[in-house]
C-alpha cells in the first residue's frame, strides 16, 4: 500500500473516529474543565481539543539553484489536515495535498508546460499559546512522499510524465480563534524534495532535490475538549 493511499484512507477514517468519538464523551467533560482550566504558554484546559480538521489553499514558491527553482512558478495549491493531540497540546497528523506550477524554462527541465506535485505526509507537531484566541505551532514531516505530473508537452504523442521524490517538510502556522471549535490559520511551510530522476551525472546534483516554500490560509475545525491520553488518566 503507498503512502498517499494509506495517507487518504486514514484520513476518512480519522474522519469518522472524531464525529463518533469526540463529541459523546467530551459534552460530559465540558463544563468542568472550563470552570477548573489553567492556562500557561504550553498548556490550557480549556483550549484542549481532541481533532482538529483543516481545509485551505496556498501559494508555492519554488526556489534555488535546482530543478525547481530556476525552471518552475508557483501558481496555486491546496490542503487537507487531520490531526490527532496525543497529550496536552503535542499532536500528530495526516495531510494531503498538491501544489500547481507552470515551468518558465522549457531549456532546463523539457517541452512541457505545466507541473502538479501532489504531497501525502504523516506530521509531528506541537502549539504553543501566545496570546488569547492565538495559537502557534510547530510541525515536522516524519514520513511523506510526492509525486510530479508533468503535463502539456508539444509532442503529441506523450499525454503527461510521472516521477516521485520523498519529501521533508517543516511548517509554523498561526490559528485565530473565531469560537470554541471553529479558527482561520495562516500558514508557512519549507519543503524539500528528494527525487529519484535518472539524468546524465552532470545533471545530478541539479535534479537530486528541489525547493519550495509556501503560503498558506484556511479554516480549522476542532473536536473535543480532551487530549487523547488525558481520556484514560
Amino acid at each position: 500500500m503507498t503512502l498517499r493511499l494509506l495517507i487518504n484512507t486514514s484520513l476518512v477514517i480519522s474522519m469518522l473516529l472524531c464525529a463518533s468519538v469526540g463529541f459523546a464523551q467530551d459534552n460530559l467533560n465540558e463544563s468542568e474543565s472550563q470552570s477548573e482550566s489553567s492556562n500557561t504558554f504550553f498548556d490550557s484546559e480549556d483550549r484542549q481539543s481532541f481533532f482538529a480538521i483543516t481545509i485551505g489553499g496556498h501559494k508555492p514558491f519554488a526556489s534555488g539553484d535546482n530543478f525547481m527553482g530556476e525552471g518552475l512558478s508557483g501558481k496555486s495549491g491546496i490542503d487537507f489536515k487531520v490531526q490527532m493531540y496525543v497529550y496536552k497540546h503535542l499532536f500528530i497528523g495526516l495531510a494531503t495535498g498538491a501544489s500547481y506550477f507552470d515551468v518558465k524554462n522549457q531549456e532546463l527541465l523539457g517541452s512541457y508546460r505545466k507541473s502538479r506535485i501532489a504531497e501525502n505526509y504523516i506530521y509531528l507537531g506541537y502549539e504553543f499559546l501566545p496570546a488569547e484566541n492565538l495559537r502557534l505551532g510547530l510541525n515536522i514531516a516524519i514520513d511523506g512522499d510526492l509525486n510530479y505530473k508533468n503535463s502539456g508537452f508539444s509532442a503529441s504523442d506523450i499525454a503527461e510524465q510521472h516521477d516521485s521524490a520523498k519529501l521533508n517538510r517543516y511548517e509554523l502556522y498561526l490559528y485565530y480563534e473565531l469560537s470554541k471549535h471553529f479558527m482561520v490559520y495562516l500558514d508557512y511551510g519549507y519543503n524539500v524534495s528528494k527525487t529519484d530522476i535518472r539524468v546524465p551525472s552532470e545533471l545530478e546534483d541539479f535534479f537530486r532535490k528541489g525547493k519550495y516554500s509556501t503560503i498558506g490560509i484556511g479554516l480549522v475545525f476542532t473536536i473535543g475538549s480532551r487530549d487523547l491520553i488525558s481520556r484514560f488518566l
